[in-house]
């Protein structure tokens, strides 16, 4: 599971126990949680709030500081997974990414990494996609969950925003950059290209599952703005926005889940079909 948790420590105390009582709901195996609000990088106040988070919901923890953010990431899993490594990167991302290796009991471990991109430079977070295909390699079993702030590789899943319904303030940082002030705005895709070039796969297109928007019900536009990516597509097995009452109440972000048959994750990437998004 994925879930932008719109300043976790920030937000209220009921706001917060929400938050945990739909993520003891949905019983997730390892969860990728963004912003997790600690100004100036407190860590010691980082790694109390995720300590809060991991005690409600009876799991292990790594908290990644994001040393250019106030907003954090973390990874949390249930303990009978054998930890294998961890480690915290800073690399001059905007969030920081987080990476675990985990025994989930199968022949090869299971890479789990989290992220946050820059939320308005288009071209940090087409730096940020290069950082990742430089640390996470395919030869691991990996999955990515992000709030990727940005927009699918292929226009026909993830279709053009009507930018004419939109701030003309906000276009210019989520537009491909054009010298020519008047040619129409085209999304800038490259994170999510640069991603797919490199041979990761974008979890709902690759599954073929509907259209979801995970952002968007409380302010700016409906987006698929969350997202795993996966070095074993084979694995995939079930990709689901948690759409609900609650959910919505929450965070400015739905959860995002994705199951995977561990069975699957030797598998090599070049067996998947369909190729990173093209339609099945």
């Amino acid at each position: 599971m994925s879930w932008n948790l719109m300043s976790y420590g920030k937000s209220g105390s009921v706001t917060r126990r929400g938050q945990h009582e739909l993520l003891r709901f949905l019983r997730p195996d390892v969860v990728c949680l963004q912003e997790i609000y600690a100004a100036g990088a407190d860590t010691t106040e980082l790694d109390r709030l995720v300590g809060a988070i991991a005690e409600a919901l009876g799991m292990a923890a790594i908290a990644v500081p994001a040393k250019h953010s106030d907003c954090h990431v973390a990874i949390l899993w249930r303990p009978e997974y054998g930890l294998l490594s961890q480690r915290a990167y800073d690399l001059l991302m905007w969030h920081g990414l987080g990476v675990v290796r985990l025994d989930v009991g199968v022949e090869v471990p299971l890479t789990v990494a989290v992220t946050h991109l820059s939320p308005w430079n288009p071209d940090k977070q087409l730096a940020d996609a290069y950082t990742l295909t430089g640390q996470l390699p395919l030869s691991e079993a990996t999955i990515l969950g992000a709030d990727w702030n940005s927009f699918g590789a292929d226009p026909e899943y993830d279709p053009e925003p009507d930018w004419s319904a939109l701030p003309a303030e906000w276009i210019a940082r989520h537009v491909r950059w054009n010298d020519d002030p008047d040619a129409p705005p085209v999304a800038d895709r490259r994170p999510s290209q640069m991603m797919q070039r490199s041979g990761f796969y974008d979890a709902a297109p690759q599954l073929g599952a509907p259209w979801r928007a995970t952002s968007g019900h409380r302010s700016g536009w409906s987006r698929r703005e969350d997202v795993f990516w996966t070095t074993r597509p084979t694995a995939l097995r079930r990709y689901q926005v948690v759409d609900t009452a609650a959910a919505r109440n929450l965070s400015d972000h739905l959860p995002i889940v994705v199951d995977l048959d561990p069975q699957a994750l030797a598998q090599a990437s070049s067996s998947a079909s369909p190729r990173n998004g093209a339609k099945p």
